[in-house]
């Protein structure tokens, strides 16, 4: 039987956010359809069970047996916004965590990840990040497997994001930094990881999404095909 991958979506609640900046790309404002295109150009989407819900537009979170491994993606909104959602967020996270099943957290999926697990979540101090940009790997970051098979002089990745983890929660282990975020790849021991920075994420789509506010930054972006091999990493890790 095919491993059930799960994608868990934040992205936008749409009465807080005008999602219209996406009309006309694939998949619409839909980010499951965007993880959907990623996981069928790398070859995975026809060896697993996949499946996805949007919790920020009134989706139910996945009942845990019914999970193998999942992603919790980002989210336009803070981890301070304390909508209801992320109140039965962090609900399912401590039962999911209980159950020692895998998570890959992205941007706000780390940021909830981490402030889960005792972490702190604060402005960044000079304002947003808003590029694609190189990442320094720790030592143990070298050797994790979720950076296999990406060339060193290719550890760039799309940053967008006003908010970072300060540190990373007490037994958590640093994979990645950067000068101005300390704690931008973390593994928590348990299967479970996250990162600030958006391996899912396609350079066009990750563009459009400052269009509405700062469209100054939607050139700041540039292909990265090296990238999306984090989430290849984590499936194959726990399907293989």
């Amino acid at each position: 039987m095919s491993k059930r991958i799960w994608y868990i979506s934040q992205l936008a609640d749409p009465e807080h956010y005008d999602m219209s900046i996406f009309e006309g790309c694939p998949g619409g404002d839909n980010e499951i359809e965007w993880i959907k295109i990623q996981l069928r150009q790398l070859n995975l989407l026809d060896e697993i069970d996949f499946q996805g819900v949007q919790i920020e537009r009134g989706d139910n979170l996945p009942e845990i047996e019914d999970v193998d491994a999942a992603f919790l993606g980002g989210s336009f909104h803070s981890v301070h916004d304390k909508f209801d959602w992320q109140h039965d967020l962090q609900g399912w996270l401590g039962r999911y965590r209980e159950a020692g099943k895998p998570l890959f957290g992205i941007c706000g999926g780390h940021q909830q990840m981490s402030t889960f697990l005792g972490a702190t979540v604060s402005s960044i101090g000079n304002g947003p990040m808003a590029s694609s940009l190189k990442i320094n790997l720790t030592d143990t970051g070298q050797d994790h497997f979720l950076f296999d098979d990406i060339p060193a002089d290719e550890l760039k990745f799309h940053f967008g994001n006003y908010e970072h983890v300060e540190a990373a929660p007490e037994g958590a282990t640093v994979l990645a930094t950067r000068p101005e975020m300390p704690a931008m790849a973390i593994d928590y021991g348990n299967h479970w990881y996250s990162t600030q920075f958006h391996p899912e994420a396609l350079k066009d789509l990750f563009a459009r999404s400052w269009s509405g506010t700062h469209p100054e930054y939607c050139s700041n972006y540039i292909e990265l095909p090296h990238a999306p091999k984090m989430l290849k990493n984590f499936i194959d890790h726990y399907t293989g």
